[in-house]
């Protein structure tokens, strides 16, 4: 069930019906609209925070995340991309919520850059070429 409600306010947030910097509804207020319990509406907030879309703190409503504007990174001839999760301490270091995840580009090198996933669009040489890209998304 909480992946159900995780699903709806995904939903919500992705329509703007919760925008950006604004806070949810409480968890009280979501237990009566679903009609389940505290620990079902916890659950779907924790899929919500570990996906990046929410940050939350003790006490305080959740609040839907700011979307960053991305910045391009053109990786180097050689390079290699891989995203991973940041550690705990990364965390706090980079001061990142919960469910952003790392890209890393390691030149030929071996020197590692280190960006947030969700503040990046990572070409490649050849796409630059041919005017083909990805962009990465984690939301």
């Amino acid at each position: 069930m909480y992946h159900q409600i995780a699903d709806l306010l995904r939903d919500d947030i992705t329509r703007g019906i919760h925008p950006s910097g604004q806070p949810l509804p409480t968890e009280r207020e979501l237990c009566d609209r679903y009609a389940v319990s505290l620990t079902t509406v916890r659950r779907a907030l924790a899929i919500l925070r570990e996906e990046g879309l929410v940050t939350s703190r003790r006490g305080a409503a959740s609040i839907v995340r700011e979307r960053p504007a991305r910045r391009i990174v053109v990786m180097g001839r050689g390079s290699r991309l891989t995203c991973r999760m940041p550690t705990t301490t990364e965390r706090f270091k980079l001061g990142i919520d919960r469910g952003v995840p790392l890209v890393e580009v390691r030149d030929r090198l071996g020197q590692v850059e280190v960006f947030l996933a969700d503040q990046v669009e990572v070409l490649s040489p050849e796409g630059l070429a041919t005017a083909t890209t990805r962009v990465m998304d984690v939301a």
